[in-house]
């Protein structure tokens, strides 16, 4: 993700890439080398220290995303984009968020969905009532993702769809008898959730769930349903026509990058990927964990800053019936290459 970021800068006349940072060395030169990027750093504290950065992004894996932003906030900078999920628990979103507050950092979270001109259409045709009242979204993620990778881009579509409503309840189910982790934070086998949204709007969302497997419309509603077509067009079915109408998406005239540079110049109230957008995503898959931990529908807010998956696991709910730790992204250091 690095290498995606530093080519949408590289692109934008408005940026200047002038540091990379990576703990290993030959990564950060080899990045280094293909943007011409003159500083190289493998601590993030002494690059925040020695450069004057206006814009970081912290492309890193969850797990030390938050002490970064914070770090970065801390240190000056104007202009933070995360890629998801924005943390591994509820509590340390909240510290990016306070952090960024208290020294002026706007804070972007990477849910590039937010910008596919398709997903911003079916928005406008929610909103202008083309389907009526909204009542059931339906996300599958691809086999052997986890919570936190996919479904944390299948959760935000949903909420970005319904023009970011709250949450109101959460009910959910997990396995895990294996010891599974992703980008070495450890996930569940499989996992579904059933979302409440203000107004009512059910959303669905499963997991590694086993087959057969259902097809169901992006948006449903009380007057016709909305999904996916071919090459990025809408398909939109109501009683205003017969059949499916086919609609081509007005294109999108900006990027997340040039989005964050107009919020820090003061063009724009505010990005469409705020932290504070992205604690709503990152709220709603933590309470799909906790909902197992307290045995009940989790009515928000959360007030459970650590993960609940890890609380559960601390407490012997998840015995490991499949020995061998793994990575479903990428090997530990002491493995060999899974086949």
């Amino acid at each position: 993700m690095g290498r995606a970021h530093s080519n949408a800068y590289t692109q934008n006349p408005a940026t200047e890439l002038v540091a990379v940072m990576d703990v290993n060395t030959e990564s950060a030169k080899r990045l280094s080398d293909e943007f011409s990027i003159p500083a190289v750093y493998t601590d993030y504290n002494q690059m925040l220290e020695k450069e004057a950065l206006d814009i970081v992004s912290i492309t890193t894996w969850q797990g030390v995303r938050a002490e970064i932003t914070i770090a970065a906030a801390k240190a000056g900078v104007k202009g933070i984009i995360g890629e998801k999920p924005m943390a591994a628990a509820l509590g340390e979103v909240d510290a990016m968020i306070a952090a960024c507050d208290e020294h002026g950092a706007k804070l972007v979270i990477g849910h590039n969905g937010r910008f596919n001109p398709a997903n911003t259409e079916i928005r406008r045709l929610v909103q202008d009532g083309a389907i009526g009242q909204p009542t059931l979204l339906h996300r599958r993620s691809k086999p052997n993702a986890g919570l936190l990778n996919i479904g944390t881009h299948a959760i935000d579509g949903m909420r970005y769809h319904l023009s970011d409503p709250e949450t109101l309840w959460v009910i959910g189910q997990v396995s895990r008898t294996t010891n599974r982790w992703e980008r070495r934070t450890r996930c569940e086998d499989l996992c579904m959730g059933l979302i409440c949204f203000e107004g009512g709007a059910r959303g669905i969302y499963e997991s590694d769930l086993p087959e057969p497997t259902v097809s169901a419309a992006i948006v449903s509603g009380t007057d016709g349903q909305i999904k996916m077509g071919e090459d990025g067009t809408v398909l939109l079915q109501n009683n205003q026509a017969s059949g499916w109408q086919e609609i081509q998406p007005r294109p999108e005239p900006i990027d997340q990058y040039q989005e964050l540079i107009d919020w820090m110049e003061g063009k724009i109230t505010e990005h469409r990927s705020t932290g504070r957008q992205a604690r709503y995503t990152m709220e709603i898959m933590m309470a799909i964990y906790e909902s197992l931990r307290i045995k009940n529908v989790v009515t928000m807010p959360l007030e459970t800053s650590e993960s609940p998956l890890e609380l559960l696991m601390d407490e012997g709910v998840f015995p490991e019936l499949t020995e061998g730790r793994y990575d479903i992204r990428r090997p530990f250091p002491e493995q060999g290459k899974r086949t």
